[in-house]
C-alpha cells in the first residue's frame, strides 16, 4: 500500500505544471540597423524648363540628390546615370565626349530611332527628336566619368562626408548639332537621371 502511494505521488508530480502559480512574462529585444548609405532625389522647380525653339537653349535644369553614407568610399560606389526612351525601349541616355559628360533628352510622344544616339554623338546622320546637353557638377563633389558595364556614367565620391548633396546642373546650350528647329518635333523631351548605390565586391 505504501508502495502504491509512492507511485501515485510520482505520477502526480510529473503531470503537474512546472511552476505552480507562476506567470510567464516575455521581454522582446530589438535592434535596428539603418542603411549604411541612402540616396534621396530632391524635386525642385529646376526639374523642368521651356527651351527657346530658335536655338534650343533653356533657362536652367538641375537634378539634386541628398546622400547619407558612413563616410567610407571603400565600401560603396555612387553612380550617376541617365535613361531615355527610344523606339526600341529604354536605353542609356548619357555619353562622354572630349572629357565631358552629356545627357540626352528624348521626345516622349515621338521616341527617337535608336540610331539617332550614335548619329548625335558623332555629329553624323539624323538625330531627330533627340537633344543633348552637358552635365556640370555644381556641388564640388569629387567625381570622375567612367564606363560601368559599358554604360557611360559618373562615379561620385563622398570624400569622407556622411551627409552631402549632389547638384547636377544641365548646361543651357545644346550639344553641337543635336537640336534642329526643322527636325525636332515640338512636345516634351525627357530623361531620367538616377543616382544608384552599389556595394563594392
Amino acid at each position: 500500500m505504501k508502495q502504491l502511494a509512492v507511485i501515485l505521488l510520482f505520477f502526480l508530480y510529473i503531470s503537474a505544471p512546472a511552476c505552480f502559480g507562476a506567470a510567464v512574462y516575455e521581454s522582446t529585444l530589438t535592434v535596428v540597423i539603418p542603411p549604411a548609405a541612402s540616396v534621396e532625389s530632391i524635386q525642385t522647380g529646376k526639374n523642368s524648363t521651356v527651351i527657346n525653339p530658335k536655338d534650343g537653349t533653356h533657362t536652367g535644369l538641375e537634378a539634386v540628390f541628398n546622400i547619407k553614407t558612413n563616410g567610407d568610399d571603400s565600401v560603396y560606389d555612387f553612380i550617376l546615370s541617365g535613361t531615355i526612351n527610344t523606339n526600341q525601349g529604354d536605353t542609356s541616355g548619357c555619353f562622354i565626349k572630349d572629357g565631358k559628360l552629356y545627357i540626352m533628352l528624348a521626345n516622349t510622344a515621338h521616341p527617337p530611332d535608336i540610331s539617332a544616339i550614335s548619329n548625335l554623338i558623332s555629329n553624323t546622320g539624323e538625330n531627330k527628336n533627340l537633344i543633348a546637353y552637358e552635365i556640370f557638377d555644381n556641388s564640388g563633389a569629387n567625381a570622375k566619368y567612367i564606363n560601368r558595364n559599358g554604360i557611360p556614367c559618373k562615379k561620385i565620391e563622398c570624400g569622407g562626408k556622411e551627409n552631402f548633396s549632389v547638384h547636377e546642373y544641365i548646361l543651357q546650350t545644346p550639344y553641337h548639332g543635336s537640336y534642329s528647329i526643322q527636325d525636332d518635333s515640338p512636345g516634351i523631351y525627357e530623361a531620367v537621371m538616377a543616382l544608384n548605390i552599389y556595394r563594392k565586391p
